[in-house]
């Protein structure tokens, strides 16, 4: 018989080869989808630690929370977070163990959408409507004002423009960036306090990020599409230079010691980095969405990586030079400003979930599903990981 030259022969068939099950776990995360989906049983075998990912805690507040939530830690040791409200609520607590215990609650007038200070027993606060707090804790027993009550508002200064932004303390000043300036106030507790006395400001016109001080320079966006730089003194504030970009920028620019760079994100979708002392411009990365995720940057043995998230809900890792290392793919908005912990990235996502990735190489390690958008920078105490969701809780999820 001749063989059909349009026939190709047949392979000889194995079936303990062919019908080999591979169900390594390892190998199905080395496929390369971004999009592979962890259960916490998942990530606690990555991790190894059975918890991972388990919520231990949950504390329930008096609204959505946005983008407010803080920790600071207290000279006698202790650990405290506060956490804000839209609806005006303050609610500051410590971590018990699996638990969290209310330290104090109170209310003020307006919409807190972003991060509260701490400094000597005074929390600062401000809101959309654009009034400026500062209210007595009681957690600095001896700076604490003589007839204070804690949770008694000491301080309110109503501004001419809304407030998008959160404050900044430096030393014994508090910076608030209303959208007509940047301004200081005394902030000094003491015998002769003076807190709220204004002792300088600038007008500037659509200010939107929240600044950032760095080794005597002060840096904030505008949506007026500028990047600006200020040689910075507690009691003065000089223009340095200015840099234009291609849209407004809201999130606050990111200052790396390592590489004396300037990054920001912009609404038009581009992350530009400049040269921190005279504003030459570096490189800039094309992401084609909304970046209103604040830069981080982490110093590893690789070199330096910079991590942000953008509105296509594509998280990204970029070198010290802009090139891309990777990028993972979420099912929402990123808007929160992520946390590096022990080679871990995370951040949270407006498709309820808080992911954590690998930093070396984007892979999903880490995965917790809230009920709400999650904005806040989740913040890290005794293996566990806090953070606020607009569900009006506040999480606690074993690393």
């Amino acid at each position: 018989m001749s063989k059909n030259p349009h026939v190709k022969p047949l392979k000889g068939f194995d079936p303990k080869s062919a019908l080999e099950v591979d169900e390594s776990f390892v190998r199905l995360l080395k496929r390369g989808d971004d999009m592979l989906e962890l259960s916490p049983e998942d990530a606690s075998l990555l991790s190894g630690n059975s918890k991972s990912g388990k919520e231990c805690g949950m504390l329930r507040t008096g609204g959505a929370i946005h983008s407010s939530f803080t920790k600071f830690e207290l000279e006698s040791g202790r650990t405290v977070f506060a956490a804000c409200s839209i609806k005006g609520e303050v609610l500051l607590f410590e971590p018990d163990g699996d638990a969290m215990k209310e330290i104090l609650k109170y209310s003020v007038q307006g919409s807190i959408y972003r991060d509260p200070v701490y400094i000597d027993g005074i929390l600062y606060c401000v809101t959309r409507e654009g009034v400026a707090y500062a209210a007595e804790t009681g957690l600095d027993e001896e700076k604490s004002g003589a007839g204070s009550r804690p949770g008694e508002i000491i301080w309110q200064k109503k501004m001419e423009k809304g407030i998008f932004t959160s404050p900044v303390v430096k030393g014994k000043v508090v910076i608030i960036t209303p959208a007509d300036g940047i301004y200081a106030f005394d902030a000094f507790n003491g015998p002769d306090r003076k807190i709220g006395e204004i002792l300088w400001g600038v007008s500037i016109n659509g200010v939107l990020s929240t600044p950032v001080i760095s080794s005597g320079m002060l840096f904030a966006g505008t949506e007026e599409k500028r990047l600006l730089a200020f040689d910075y003194a507690g009691n003065r504030m000089k223009k340095m230079w200015e840099y234009n970009l291609n849209g407004a920028c809201r999130a606050m620019p990111h200052v790396s010691e390592v590489s004396g760079q300037v990054v920001a994100g912009t609404i038009e979708g581009a992350v530009f980095s400049l040269t921190r002392e005279n504003g030459e411009f570096r490189w800039n990365f094309q992401v084609k969405a909304p970046v209103l995720s604040s830069v981080i940057s982490v110093n590893t043995s690789a070199g330096e990586i910079f991590f942000f998230g953008a509105d296509n809900g594509f998280f990204y890792a970029l070198d010290s030079r802009g090139k891309k290392l990777w990028e993972f793919r979420t099912k929402g908005k990123i808007r929160t400003e992520a946390l590096v912990n022990e080679g871990v990235v995370y951040f949270g996502c407006e498709d309820n979930t808080l992911y954590g990735l690998d930093i070396r190489n984007g892979k999903q390690v880490f995965r917790f599903q809230a009920d709400g958008n999650i904005y806040t920078r989740p913040e890290v105490h005794d293996n566990r990981l806090y953070f606020c969701s607009t569900d009006g809780y506040i999480h606690s999820v074993y690393l």
